[in-house]
């Protein structure tokens, strides 16, 4: 154990600040691989569809089921490091990623790698929300904005080298060798857990929701088959229908069940807040249409355009990259014009943005092409952030662990139905035994494009509170890093309020909001 930490209590923040630094330089270790993990397969997916003798569209699948498992098992996350403590649940989770990564380069098909990647989800639902704690733990109350800016570089980082990284391979090596290209930082990141994150005794988990966790995961997994099935001839219309009335009827099982519950899976209470209630709905709808272009623009790239994917992965890095120079400018528009006006502009604008490529040929000038590209990343970004921002921005401290865990949920779900339902979509489109044609992309795009204006109503009844806080950052491409619970206080110290709204707002990070996106993943 590092030096200066031999006699330290649960939760005591180390004393030395170089050594919080390699902590948070540990756990951010995590959050690159997961940014890498889902960029890096999804500019693969034309040439792993070949290979295994399956449609392109079919292979959105592998990320879907991976942000789907993020979103069902989020909300045990919490309770899991209470239980067992949260380094150790850390390293195992690491693990468990790393394990069912490199285990699905073995199987042989589509059908046998979805279990290992729902498998690698329930490690990331774990990993990034437990290694999130560890970080505020480390810094201790009060300087929650320090530790949190240490995880954002890597959050942003990921996406931008893994279309890069997936790309290079894929030209010089066999696709499977994307599997392990997480498993160095894997290890690193476990070696450095064990020797430089303090061993804390679990604190003793109460009593877990397991019949509300089981309700809310039955009807998250009913809807995403819903939207699945329209695709599928053999369920069409008919059968999406049923699946998504199921699940909207467990679900009211669930709001019955939850109804007088302290601590529900998912706290739907939240919603009688007016800003969190925007921020998820309004947030989730928007989500749906911008993050598509994440999942749509490597396979427009490479099978509407002809891109070599060594040429797809750098145009797709360069959306990574725009999200890096929208970041100044959100917060002085949100401090000057509040949360409302933004996202409206906001919106308009990535609707915007999908219709343009609704009108990309072959004869487009390349940078022009290039400069959409980034202009997508930024508004991506930009719409990502803000709307994180409005979740939070009115709860209370004590109310900052139950949101960021079920907003977190509807995050993911959204993310995941983004590529859903663009899937479906080109399916539908698509003519039957043909290949994915230019024109394919272009409907897809501006039926996609047309999602976010749903989500205006919503915020157009949505009136600012009062300041605007320091803007949260959020992962422009996907996963995403998923939602995690705020750091619990020592029984003997009396609670503390975050001194400045912008420490809160940098407690409740989310998305992989992830991107959390998926290009792309929270993501």
């Amino acid at each position: 154990m590092p030096e200066g930490n031999k006699d330290e209590g649960p939760h005591m923040p180390p004393t030395k600040e170089s050594h919080r630094i390699a902590i948070a330089f540990v756990v951010a270790c995590a959050f690159l691989m997961q940014g890498v993990d889902t960029t890096l397969l999804t500019i693969a997916i034309p040439l792993i569809a070949r290979d295994l003798g399956q449609s392109p569209l079919s292979l959105h699948l592998l990320i879907t089921a991976y942000l789907l498992s993020l979103a069902v098992f989020m909300p045990v996350s919490g309770w899991f490091a209470d239980r067992f403590g949260a380094r150790r649940v850390f390293c195992w989770s690491v693990a468990l990623f790393m394990t069912a990564s490199m285990a699905c380069a073995a199987m042989p098909g589509l059908w046998t790698m979805l279990p290992l990647r729902m498998l690698q989800g329930f490690g990331g639902a774990l990993m990034t929300p437990v290694g999130r704690m560890i970080v505020l733990r480390a810094f201790g109350p009060g300087r929650t904005l320090d530790g949190m800016t240490w995880l954002t570089i890597p959050v942003l980082i990921g996406p931008l080298i893994g279309p890069l990284i997936g790309a290079t391979l894929i030209e010089f090596a066999p696709w499977r060798t994307l599997f392990f290209v997480n498993a160095p930082i894997c290890l690193a990141a476990i070696i450095g857990a064990l020797r430089l994150i303090p061993a804390t005794p679990p604190e003793g988990a109460g009593a877990f929701d397991l019949g509300g966790f089981a309700l809310a995961g039955l009807s998250l997994v009913l809807f995403q088959l819903g939207v699945e099935a329209l695709s599928h001839p053999g369920f069409g219309l008919v059968g999406a229908v049923v699946l998504v009335a199921g699940s909207l009827a467990v679900f009211q099982v669930y709001r019955r069940h939850a109804r007088g519950l302290d601590r529900p899976a998912l706290d739907l209470r939240l919603f009688s807040n007016a800003s969190y209630r925007t921020g998820v709905i309004a947030g989730g709808i928007g989500r749906i249409g911008i993050n598509s272009s994440a999942f749509l623009l490597p396979l427009f790239l490479q099978l509407g355009l002809g891109f070599r994917p060594i040429h797809a992965g750098l145009l797709a890095a360069l959306s990574g990259l725009g999200s890096f120079a929208s970041k100044p400018l959100l917060k002085r528009c949100v401090a000057r014009f509040g949360f409302r006006r933004v996202l409206i502009a906001i919106t308009l604008l990535g609707t915007l943005s999908l219709l343009a490529f609704a009108g990309v040929s072959t004869a487009w000038p390349l940078g022009l092409l290039i400069a959409l590209v980034l202009i997508t990343g930024a508004i991506r970004t930009l719409y990502f952030n803000a709307a994180n921002t409005l979740t939070y921005t009115d709860l209370q401290d004590g109310e900052l662990s139950r949101a960021v865990s079920s907003a977190g949920v509807f995050q993911q779900l959204t993310m995941g139905l983004g590529i859903s339902i663009s899937a479906a979509l080109l399916a539908v489109i698509q003519t039957p035994g043909g290949a994915l044609q230019k024109a394919d992309f272009h409907w897809a795009f501006a039926a996609m494009g047309l999602i976010p204006l749903l989500s205006l109503p919503v915020l157009w009844r949505y009136r600012d509170t009062g300041a605007a806080p320091a803007v949260a950052e959020a992962p422009a491409t996907l996963p995403v890093a998923p939602a995690a619970p705020v750091a619990p206080m020592r029984k003997t110290q009396a609670p503390l309020r975050n001194k400045s709204i912008g420490e809160r707002r940098a407690a409740a990070e989310t998305d992989h909001d992830a991107n959390t996106d998926v290009s792309g993943t929270a993501a």
